[in-house]
């Protein structure tokens, strides 16, 4: 097995098949077993902070002392970073707080909660003025910048951030074109829908190399099974979870979602590749699979469980392109669905956290809805110009234009503060990409 104990050479799996399928199946986070998730001690801790550890990242608790201390680079006469002068900026994206948490802080009664929750809770106590900026419910970012900037490590620890200060559940996009989780498989639930079979295959980075099948079950925490959209959020997510999902090409209750759901103003239907072997539509009418999505985050708005849920939506303007339209399988109604919905996001405990190139690539009916923003190294920051859905910018000069690979900037209408995130151990990357698919969807449509 390897682990973070290893040194692992990435040309060496690169130039040798079997060393890269052994580099993806055999991959093991210390301590593992012991967590909360896997023994069910609930003094145990959390898989988030198993995590966190994992990554060589420091407690957010210690950072957040650390912050306090430092001198504010702008402001005459406070201390502290901006991260904690105005957590609006990147602490209310972080610490989702319910009406019972809130409840907690006034009663300072921290007694049931996991160790890094509970010491957050702790200074978060001591700073009342801190706790009256940050709201209860879900939150959202557009988190955006060039190729090379940074965007899938900074997705990676963000999902560490969030295990390790919520007890939620984290879901991540599941796609065969992308697979920027992979760093974090040792913790990851892979959920993939029941009754069809589905082969993992490894892509090389190496064009020399031929495409390597893997075993999907050896690399990750484990795999599930769900059979409906309803029964993903009822029975597979898990508090305390990082979740990677993938779409059910059957479609499997998502009809009944847009059906039932209120305030969702038209009624979508969905066209499965048996569907169209049936006779009952033609090949061309089969929905993409990437539309599953709309339905799956407006049953978890509308339907529940309540309990906190974060989707980390990578390569967001794929699925909400700007230029969308109800000629391509009504993909504007869905995405009006979904933005219609999404006023019950905050209270129904969801959030939505966006990763993509440009934020003028993702629909504007979506980012009118989004109340942060993160900028990366790479592309400059807005200096007081408008935004959409944001008002005025409230920077008045450039702060992303200087930084480095690993910088950013958080901030909203109202304040921002930069911040830093570190590098993915070289133990735990894996060179290429990781393609499930669904051989029976292709068998099904040939015979159409």
């Amino acid at each position: 097995m390897i682990s973070q104990k290893d040194n692992y050479s990435l040309l060496e799996a690169v130039r040798d098949p079997d060393r890269l399928r052994a580099r993806f199946e055999d991959v093991e986070a210390t301590a593992l077993e012991k967590t909360q998730q896997e023994d069910g001690d609930l003094r145990a801790h959390t898989l988030g902070e198993n995590l966190v550890d994992s990554l060589g990242m420091r407690s957010w608790s210690n950072v957040l002392d650390d912050l306090e201390a430092m001198d504010h680079p702008a402001t005459d006469g406070k201390a502290g970073h901006p991260i904690v002068v105005y957590p609006r900026a990147l602490l209310d994206n972080l610490v989702h707080l319910s009406e019972i948490d809130k409840i907690r802080l006034e009663e300072a009664e921290f007694s049931e909660l996991p160790k890094q929750r509970r010491l957050v809770f702790e200074w978060l106590a001591e700073r009342p003025e801190i706790v009256s900026d940050l709201r209860v419910g879900g939150t959202d970012f557009l988190a955006h910048g060039p190729k090379g900037s940074g965007k899938s490590t900074f997705a990676a620890t963000w999902v560490a951030r969030v295990l390790e200060v919520n007890n939620e559940a984290v879901v991540w996009r599941g796609s065969s074109a992308r697979s920027e989780w992979l760093p974090l498989r040792p913790w990851t639930t892979v959920c993939l829908p029941a009754g069809i079979d589905a082969e993992a295959v490894l892509d090389p980075p190496s064009d020399t190399m031929d495409p390597i099948e893997v075993d999907l079950e050896a690399a990750v925490r484990k795999v599930v099974r769900y059979d409906d959209v309803r029964d993903l959020n009822e029975r597979v997510l898990q508090k305390g979870g990082l979740h990677v999902v993938y779409p059910d090409p059957q479609f499997r209750g998502c009809d009944e979602v847009f059906q039932e759901a209120d305030e969702i103003a038209s009624s979508i239907e969905h066209v499965s590749a048996w569907d169209a072997a049936g006779g009952d539509a033609d090949a061309e009418d089969v929905t993409p699979i990437e539309m599953w999505w709309f339905a799956w985050a407006i049953g978890k708005i509308e339907f529940g469980p309540p309990f906190s849920t974060s989707w980390f939506c990578d390569e967001i303007g794929n699925l909400f392109p700007e230029h969308a339209s109800n000629d391509y399988h009504d993909q504007f109604a869905r995405i009006e669905a979904l933005r219609n919905k999404y006023v019950d996001a905050r209270r129904n405990n969801f959030s939505l956290f966006g990763i993509g190139h440009d934020p003028e690539d993702e629909h504007s009916l979506m980012r009118k809805k989004q109340r942060w923003r993160v900028t990366m190294n790479g592309v400059d920051n807005p200096t007081g110009e408008s935004v959409v859905g944001m008002g005025e910018a409230p920077m008045q000069k450039q702060y992303t234009a200087k930084q480095q690979l690993g910088q950013g900037l958080f901030w909203n209408k109202q304040s921002f503060a930069e911040f830093e995130w570190s590098d993915i151990p070289s133990w735990l990357k894996v060179p290429g990409q990781l393609q499930i698919r669904f051989p029976e969807v292709e068998e099904v449509l040939r015979g159409c």
